[in-house]
């Protein structure tokens, strides 16, 4: 017989309700049966509070309870303070059907706590909480903004202006002057609205020409764009306010931000994001892989009678997923980057959906790294990457010579002569080559890769109101120049073929 012995004598488990709360107390020596006790306590605060004076007078200093939608989080608030709180998943602890209610849920929770057989999840200090509200709020009103303009350009759709299939960002300078345009009935032609396009959309004025040809708009199209136009300008007002609290918000952990800008991939948005869902500190996980297990950004593992039945990864923190699969994009496309090879040679094999998800964990490994030393990203060398994939080849097929039945001493010298003409190569210029053994244990140098602080990109709007992209050592408003007279036309690109003739000296 088994025993499992005790951790703690005196405990409770709480099973989570949004108006009523069932609390079980398991006490009693180590050596014997523990006693229960149960009853339950209502939600609000005066109710909470003796929720508390009950557990105090009967020694309890452990409490365990389920992560029930953000209901647990009051019953936090009143009981950090004194007692050791213990917050598990449901999923784990989900009992058989038949045998459910609130107290028994309540009573297993207190005897798993007694035993120590209960995972706590990762419950951040509440600066870090404060934080995360704060970066998740930012992607749910980008959503909503999002949702916003395409109902516009769904609108624009109907009344037939097809600016949208020539134009990239119709909310840009040159498309928000055209909507205004259209919206004010102004008695301009199709020629002249197209002409107020800016810059390198100059080139495409006679496709412009043609999509706002003979547009269908009327009242009611205005009516519900300048709906769209009001909610889209309260909602980018809005982020633009909620951004500037999160930069203030960064202040305490801006040199694991800078770090973080680093990798590759890792901006100013993601780089936010993933410091609000992990924290700037790595204490809480000791290695690599539990952070990526607590993620759920690992291979599943179901297996039953010798046979994988899936091997998905696992419902986890989707805010930080989708963070790092952004990220992910970004890497595979940075040029000569370890994340492209990697993304490349996995692409092959197994789909760029599962490469993506593969590379998201391999940056969430870098992630790990930097902030748990606290240094920026280091790129590994290309050419020590090469030698590596080589040994690694060598080494495979090395072993397949011997299951063939090759001499050993020949294999041996073989696999010697290629590795040592693959660390000469790896080392040009009568570097120092890199040792066969290093080569095989897969160590390699690295080259530093330079902090880079976040670039600040000046506020412009266009004319509807809407926040436009700008060049970080430009700004260009529309405001300004309606101002200061007629909006600049801009400057068609000139031809590679004039600007030889143009650099050309004149013959006279």
């Amino acid at each position: 017989m088994i025993t499992i012995p005790v951790i703690t004598e005196c405990c409770a488990g709480i099973d989570i309700g949004k108006r009523e709360l069932a609390v079980a107390i398991a006490v009693g020596p180590a050596d014997k049966e523990a006693e229960i006790k149960t009853r339950s306590f209502g939600t609000t605060v005066p109710a909470l509070t003796g929720l508390l004076a009950w557990l105090r007078q009967e020694g309890c200093t452990s409490v365990a309870m389920e992560s029930t939608g953000s209901y647990w989080i009051p019953v936090k608030n009143i009981l950090e303070t004194d007692m050791k709180l213990i917050l598990a998943c449901a999923r784990k602890h989900h009992p058989k059907k038949g045998h459910k209610t609130d107290f028994r849920d309540a009573m297993d929770l207190a005897v798993h706590q007694r035993h120590g057989l209960l995972t706590g999840s990762y419950l951040p200090e509440r600066k870090i909480v404060e934080f995360r509200d704060l970066t998740r709020r930012r992607k749910k009103l980008l959503g909503h903004l999002r949702s916003e303009k395409n109902r516009i350009q769904k609108v624009l759709e109907t009344a037939n202006v097809k600016i949208g299939n020539i134009v990239s960002d119709v909310f840009g300078v040159s498309g928000q002057e055209m909507l205004q345009a259209l919206l004010d009935k102004a008695p301009l032609s199709a020629a002249e609205m197209a002409g107020m396009a800016k810059r390198r959309l100059r080139l495409k004025i006679p496709q412009l020409t043609e999509a706002l040809q003979d547009h269908q708009m009327n009242d009611h199209h205005r009516w519900l764009i300048e709906q769209s136009i009001e909610h889209s300008k309260l909602l980018d007002l809005q982020t633009e306010a909620l951004e500037k609290r999160i930069q203030s918000q960064l202040q305490p952990c801006q040199k694991q931000y800078e770090l973080l800008m680093t990798i590759p991939g890792v901006k100013e948005t993601t780089a936010a994001g993933i410091l609000a869902e992990i924290g700037p500190h790595m204490e809480q996980f000791q290695t690599a892989d539990h952070l990526c297990s607590w993620a759920g950004i690992r291979p599943g593992n179901n297996r039953s009678a010798g046979k994988s039945r899936s091997t998905h990864i696992k419902k986890a923190n989707k805010f930080l997923l989708a963070s790092l699969v952004e990220a992910a994009w970004g890497a595979a496309r940075t040029r000569n980057s370890m994340f492209e090879r990697k993304f490349r040679r996995w692409a092959k094999r197994l789909g760029r959906k599962k490469a993506t998800i593969a590379i998201c964990r391999s940056l969430l490994r870098v992630v790990w790294a930097v902030l748990r030393n606290d240094r920026p990203y280091r790129e590994p060398d290309t050419q020590i990457l090469r030698a590596l994939e080589t040994a690694k080849q060598v080494h495979h097929h090395a072993r397949r010579l011997r299951e063939l039945g090759a001499d050993e001493t020949a294999v041996h010298a073989l696999v010697a002569s290629v590795l040592e003409n693959s660390a000469s190569e790896a080392s040009p210029g009568n570097a120092k080559a890199m040792p066969t053994a290093e080569l095989s244990a897969g160590k390699h140098t690295e080259s530093p890769r330079a902090v880079c602080s976040p670039k600040k990109r000046p506020t412009a709007r266009g004319v509807l109101g809407f926040r436009i992209r700008t060049a970080p050592k430009e700004q260009y408003s529309v405001e300004k120049e309606l101002s200061a007279g007629a909006p600049s036309q801009g400057r068609p690109r000139t031809k590679p073929d004039q600007k030889k003739q143009n650099s050309k000296p004149s013959s006279s």
